[in-house]
């Protein structure tokens, strides 16, 4: 296909009314968008002398842009070799078909003179074989006396968004099932942006903090969202890009509003924290273990070099975050958290985010990953995203200067473990 030629894009409207007409062909008129090169069917024929509007939903802004610029034919082809060609021309650039040749594959094909004409052929009875070999029912033109070259068109599909991965991916299953997201930052907010593409089918957001200047660098949300709480704006940012999602917003402290967020707990599947500091982690280990709710923990340590994320199931077999620290700490291991205490004169107890932009992201979608996989294990017994362990340590970049099991020495390093059983004196697992 020439790069000359234009692009034509068929909405959805447009595919129906060519469908449906009684016609045997008729008049476009196709609006032209000048920055992309692209021209939109705008109006068809579907009656004699009966010209209708194609509509275009309004989230697809491009495609509204612009003039009508071009009239243009559709014609409605009896099974022949018309499409077969269109195939066999599309992957050979820079080949044409004769115009006269082209007028006996498709008769009604009006002479464009000195100018572009442009047709959109429809053959509703394409031969499976054809589909198969990647042939459309519907197939645009590029008309010239000179000759007659294949046209890049793209029709608005029946089916858009998740909907789409039906029978690939488990969506029915996840739209069944819902997670409660602490933290709504960088890594909280990547999160959510992934259960959402997942298919999560409702996401419960907590956070208490506005989305302000310093927080543009590495989050989901942008300079529309300075000011704003973050949950109440990522709530609005999910629902404009994953619409088919239920997302609740809870501007609130999951340390200092324990009790409002207990009956958060008890009615979704899984807890995921990506809330920056200790305390926040021990209150969701605390209350997802007593509701008896899986829990993701993820954060990033040592100023960004590496990352943890933690799996906690309410099992006998598996402890709390108290169990797995205690047991690291008998191990002489790093303390992992203590460095997150320094005082850095904010008015906080934790560091601030010292990691750059796509390492805090591809830790909230690895967080949200192993989110999905618990999920499909424990509730649908799908283990087709079983993930190794209980207790991840990526590296983003380390030093490979810290105690075992943190101490990685190259990026992209996923290092997985178990973690220890409940402890007898453990306050969380083994309440007296």
């Amino acid at each position: 296909m020439s790069p000359s030629n234009p692009y034509i894009v068929m909405p959805r409207d447009a595919v129906t009314k060519i469908a449906g007409s009684d016609l045997s062909g008729g008049s476009l008129v196709l609006r032209r968008v000048p920055a992309d090169d692209m021209y939109v069917v705008q109006t068809v024929e579907t009656g004699k002398d009966i010209r209708l509007p194609a509509e275009v939903p309004r989230e697809y802004a491009a495609l509204r842009s612009g003039d009508p610029h071009h009239a243009a034919q559709w014609i409605r082809v009896a099974p022949n070799d018309a499409h077969l060609h269109h195939l066999f021309l599309s992957r050979r650039p820079d080949i044409s078909i004769g115009f006269k040749e082209f007028r006996e594959l498709v008769p009604g094909v009006a002479d464009p003179g000195n100018h572009l004409g442009v047709v959109v052929t429809h053959d509703p009875d394409l031969p499976p074989e054809l589909v198969e070999a990647g042939a459309s029912e519907f197939a645009g033109w590029a008309v010239r006396r000179s000759g007659v070259e294949p046209l890049a068109i793209e029709m608005e599909p029946e089916v858009v968004g998740l909907a789409q991965l039906a029978g690939k991916w488990p969506i029915e299953q996840l739209a069944a099932n819902s997670v409660m997201v602490v933290g709504c930052g960088s890594i909280g907010s990547a999160a959510a942006e992934a259960l959402a593409g997942y298919g999560v089918g409702r996401v419960e957001l907590v956070d208490p903090d506005r989305f302000l200047w310093h927080n543009m660098l590495r989050h989901t949300l942008g300079a529309e969202s300075v000011g704003r709480f973050k949950v109440a704006a990522m709530k609005d940012h999910l629902a404009q890009h994953w619409p088919q999602q239920t997302v609740l917003a809870h501007r609130r402290d999951v340390v200092a509003e324990a009790h409002y967020i207990r009956p958060i707990v008890d009615r979704v599947d899984l807890v995921l924290c990506a809330a920056d500091g200790i305390a926040p982690r021990r209150v969701v280990s605390h209350l997802s273990r007593r509701a008896r709710k899986p829990a993701i923990l993820a954060c990033v340590l040592d100023n960004g070099s590496i990352a943890e994320v933690i799996r906690l199931r309410p099992t006998p077999r598996f402890g709390c975050l108290l169990c797995l620290r205690q047991q690291l700490a008998d191990q002489g291991a790093m303390d992992a958290e203590a460095d997150q205490e320094l005082d850095y004169g904010t008015g906080r107890v934790h560091q601030p985010m010292t990691a750059v932009p796509p390492d805090l992201r591809y830790i909230g979608t690895f967080a949200a990953k192993v989110a999905i996989a618990t999920l499909l294990e424990s509730l649908h017994g799908d283990h087709t995203q079983q993930v190794p362990g209980e207790h991840a340590i990526i590296g983003l970049r380390p030093a490979g200067d810290l105690a075992a099991p943190f101490d990685l020495s190259q990026a992209g390093d996923v290092r997985w473990s178990s973690i220890p059983r409940p402890r007898a004196s453990c306050p969380t697992c083994s309440p007296g």
